[in-house]
């Protein structure tokens, strides 16, 4: 054959090498085409194709994470960055896996994907830390992109093409290795993995738990501290809960969003575990009224269930808008970042808006400005002075309201001589907690009279009073609640229970 062969190149030398150069090409097209087909979160469904939580379930589990929604798929995360890490994964962990898919057991095969499950340092090896912090951290990114060959020109997987810190900033994210968190737990990133921690250490089966997030478990946290601490001084005590849960302290604080009014709760100096007995069981309404009344039971269902419905109608348009994220113009796109940040925020508030009412829907209502301004957005133009773009939507919106021009003077004579109103002495026979002394004066002298009365002169409300008892009453329903939001006057309590 050998002979014939070489008979033929004497021959015909000019076929000859447009053979050979068929045949390389096609062999490496269709090497190229087999690896872009094999390299699919499709082709790995083939294998862990379980509609479940656990081994074999991979897919799903990954199909219902964040990692998934943001085009991360599972070479991305499987393999180091660059193209021997790429060649590692795909060529040789891809052959030894369908080597063990042919000759090993099905038992054998479970075993050995629970203990990389469960195992954080056989998940490190299966999942690198080069991976996770290629994309959540600029240093990281910038440090293996001068070390490694991270591409030949021809797109395998996403990782890849990762360059920070414009990649994690299109998603509104920290570089974790510099930068806090800017929503939930905030853990120091960087002292942990100076300490030698891997990623999964806290975030085992970060992509792999069922969930949208799967956060790390508190107890993980506390294990490992409890374990260090007689050598590290410096680690907190479990029950210091400030020095990780710095989002719930901001939100008492009333300052962890940046373009929101402060508005500090009025009990932010409570410390946790005046409320909290345990640091794995949220408190409910029996602690409540341990402190205060039974009406304080009502106070905090009304305000959770309202902070749920607020909550709903904030992410109505989430799904929408994070399929669109993808080709937002950057302008747009950081408006979306901030709406999505806030929902997070609240999603991550165990409290459900117990932590601080007030500041909680401020918030909402900034992400509500926030789908409006990303819905009117339009490129600026380069002449003009750049406005904000929720600034600019809402003064397009809403035009100045005409200044108040005060109430009839006979109506001002009858708010001067009831100029203090104690409301339970009128609506209220046995209050439960301190009375709504309202201060009628000083409201004529802001608003219309008939923005409460249906007949000023009469004293007549424009709604008839039913029973006034806990957080849904009519004072509350139709009259106070909706004006103070208007008006953005605190809500807590304590503004008018004095």
């Amino acid at each position: 054959m050998w002979q014939k062969l070489k008979n033929f190149s004497r021959k015909d030398p000019l076929i000859f090498v447009l053979a050979i150069i068929v045949i390389v090409v096609g062999a490496t097209f269709g090497g190229l085409e087999a690896m872009h087909m094999t390299s699919t979160d499709t082709f790995c469904k083939t294998c862990h194709a379980e509609q479940r939580v656990g081994v074999r379930g991979e897919h799903y589990t990954w199909d219902k994470n964040i990692h998934s929604k943001a085009d991360v798929s599972c070479l991305d995360c499987h393999g180091n960055p660059g193209v021997l890490g790429y060649l590692d994964a795909h060529v040789i962990a891809g052959t030894k896996s369908l080597l063990y898919q042919i000759f090993v057991s099905e038992e054998r095969i479970v075993e050995l994907l629970t203990h990389a499950a469960t195992d954080p340092v056989a998940a490190e090896h299966a999942a690198p830390d080069a991976a996770c912090l290629f994309c959540h951290s600029d240093d990281v990114n910038q440090k293996l992109r001068r070390e490694k060959l991270i591409s030949v020109g021809i797109h395998f997987r996403n990782i890849d093409e990762v360059k920070n810190p414009t990649y994690r900033t299109t998603y509104g994210l920290a570089s974790i290795t510099g930068e806090p968190v800017t929503k939930g737990v905030e853990p120091n990133h960087a002292k942990h993995i100076g300490a030698g921690l891997l990623c999964t250490n806290c975030h085992l089966g970060v992509a792999h738990g069922g969930e949208l997030y799967n956060k790390p478990k508190m107890q993980t946290c506390f294990d490992c501290h409890d374990t260090v601490r007689e050598k590290v001084q410096t680690v907190p005590a479990n029950e210091d809960c400030a020095a990780c849960h710095t989002m719930q302290k901001g939100l008492q604080e009333g300052t962890y969003v940046k373009g929101v009014d402060e508005m500090r709760w009025y009990m932010a100096d409570l410390s946790c575990s005046d409320c909290h007995d345990s640091a794995f069981e949220r408190p409910n309404t029996d602690k409540c009224i341990a402190c205060h009344d039974d009406s304080y039971a009502d106070i905090m269902t009304d305000t959770q269930a309202a902070f749920a419905e607020r909550l709903q109608e904030v992410k109505a348009k989430y799904a929408q808008l994070f399929t669109e994220r993808s080709d937002m113009p950057m302008g747009k796109r950081a408006l979306f970042n901030e709406y999505a940040r806030i929902i997070r925020i609240a999603e991550m508030d165990g409290s459900k808006g117990i932590h601080n009412p007030d500041y909680l829907d401020a918030l909402f209502t900034r992400a509500l400005e926030l789908t409006e301004a990303i819905d009117t957005w339009t490129a600026p133009v380069a002449e003009e002075k750049a406005v904000p773009a929720v600034q600019k939507a809402s003064a397009e919106a809403a035009p100045a309201a005409p200044a108040f021009a005060g109430n009839p003077a006979e109506l001002m004579d009858i708010a001067s001589a009831m100029e203090i109103i104690n409301i339970a002495e009128k609506y209220v026979p046995a209050p439960t907690k301190p009375a709504v002394n309202f201060e009628h004066l000083a409201h004529a002298q802001k608003m219309a009279c008939t923005e409460c009365h249906s007949d000023p002169e009469s004293g007549v409300l424009k709604f008839e009073v039913g029973e006034i008892k806990g957080m849904k009453n009519d004072f509350h329903d139709k009259l106070c609640i909706d004006c103070h939001t208007k008006q953005r006057v605190k809500k807590t309590c304590n503004t008018c229970h004095k």
